[in-house]
């Protein structure tokens, strides 16, 4: 496995993580920017109750930065559920469904490391958008019993979404935001190397794609 990919698949274990000794009870907010200051980001990391009454982590994350770029290649990127993978850091992400075309059932596969087993996650994928106002937004939510289970962990509790505001200076506002709870368990000494790092990591890795569309 190539180094650059191992890096990506240990910064994703953090979004996978389960409840573990350092996952804090109760709702707290942290904040941070990046080392050049271009992505803020406030997250926090508590527990919710499952369906079956049990505690279980809960990560959410608004993830901001303001980018000179064109926001039709934004749209044009998320629509391309292929290059899903490259920013989620996921060994694989493909179109099971189109439903129209504005609505996708989609599918993210990560393999596993000596750390972590393989998971997987079933979503449908929707796009809106006003064009008087130039906003666009994306949603991921996890619908987990659309596709037979496999032998990987299946996200099942997971909404992701990407809002693109179109600034009128020839940049484009992109707010990124997470609401999961982990499919498996990781050791929090993962999830301490890699806050907050993994939110910006993902946000400048579709801000270099999206420069290449």
């Amino acid at each position: 496995m190539a180094k650059e990919h191992q890096t990506g698949v240990i910064l994703l274990c953090i979004m996978l993580f389960n409840t573990c000794l350092t996952v804090a009870q109760s709702r707290k907010w942290e904040s941070a920017t990046s080392k050049d200051g271009k992505i803020a980001t406030k997250y926090s990391i508590s527990t919710r109750s499952d369906e079956n009454g049990n505690d279980v982590a809960l990560i959410e994350s608004v993830t901001t930065a303001t980018e000179k770029i064109n926001m039709d290649r934004c749209i044009e990127l998320m629509k391309d559920v292929s290059k899903h993978k490259f920013f989620h850091s996921d060994d694989s992400s493909t179109v099971v469904k189109t439903i129209s075309e504005n609505e996708w059932i989609i599918y993210y596969y990560t393999e596993g490391t000596f750390f972590t087993p393989d998971a997987d996650g079933v979503y449908t994928l929707t796009f809106t958008e006003d064009k008087s106002n130039k906003t666009a937004d994306f949603t991921i939510q996890a619908v987990p019993t659309l596709l037979e289970r496999t032998e990987a962990k299946r996200f099942t509790y997971l909404n992701k979404g990407y809002s693109f505001e179109d600034m009128k200076d020839g940049t484009v506002r992109i707010t990124m935001t997470t609401r999961l709870s982990p499919a498996f368990r990781v050791p929090g000494w993962i999830m301490n190397m890699a806050f907050p790092h993994t939110f910006f990591d993902v946000m400048q890795k579709f801000i270099n794609l999206a420069h290449n569309e």
